[in-house]
């Protein structure tokens, strides 16, 4: 039998996908969503197990359905397929959903849209933030969170990762 490979002496895969392919199909792909009428979330190449993925992350005022899915789904394909079939030669799956109740937060504009909702902020390298959204500064680089009573500012450029956080109606009028 012979011995396993430490992930950690494996050097990462280099994406078949060039950076100027994914920024073309990332704009492609926002002005679809928004000539259908809806907002464009996020437009990514993720790989999970081994498996090339392109997530679409789409939202209306009031909520997505199934039926939107398929049909951003329907558009989105059928304009790969016309466009960058040659230049994407690795398999992939498409993905279109929703972002969901706790919907990631990536820009300014996302913060200051749901100031007045809680939020949970990945600060790098570890450190875990949860907190209201009051709203972003002049400079439009920093967010103002109220956690724990006090206000605290952030860096947009230190945010790992952010996210709403799903209250009840219970939570929101602090009764449990």
């Amino acid at each position: 039998m012979r011995p396993n490979k430490s992930r950690l002496n494996q050097k990462p895969k280099k994406s078949p996908i060039s950076h100027s392919v994914k920024l073309s199909v990332e704009a492609a792909i926002r002005k679809i969503i928004e000539e259908l009428g809806y907002e464009c979330v996020q437009v990514a190449f993720v790989r999970e197990s081994e498996k090339l993925i392109l997530r679409v992350l789409f939202d209306l005022m009031g909520g997505i359905n199934v039926r939107d899915c398929e049909i951003v789904s329907r558009k989105v394909s059928r304009m790969l397929d016309e466009q960058f079939d040659e230049m994407i030669t690795e398999r992939y799956t498409l993905e279109t959903s929703s972002p969901g109740i706790e919907r990631p937060l990536f820009t300014a504009a996302d913060y200051s849209r749901f100031s007045g909702h809680m939020a949970r902020l990945r600060i790098l390298p570890k450190k875990t933030v949860i907190g209201k959204i009051i709203g972003v500064d002049v400079s439009g680089e920093n967010i103002i969170m109220e956690c724990d009573g006090m206000e605290q500012k952030f860096s947009i450029a230190d945010i790992g990762r952010a996210n709403l956080v799903w209250q009840n109606e219970a939570d929101k009028k602090g009764e449990f």
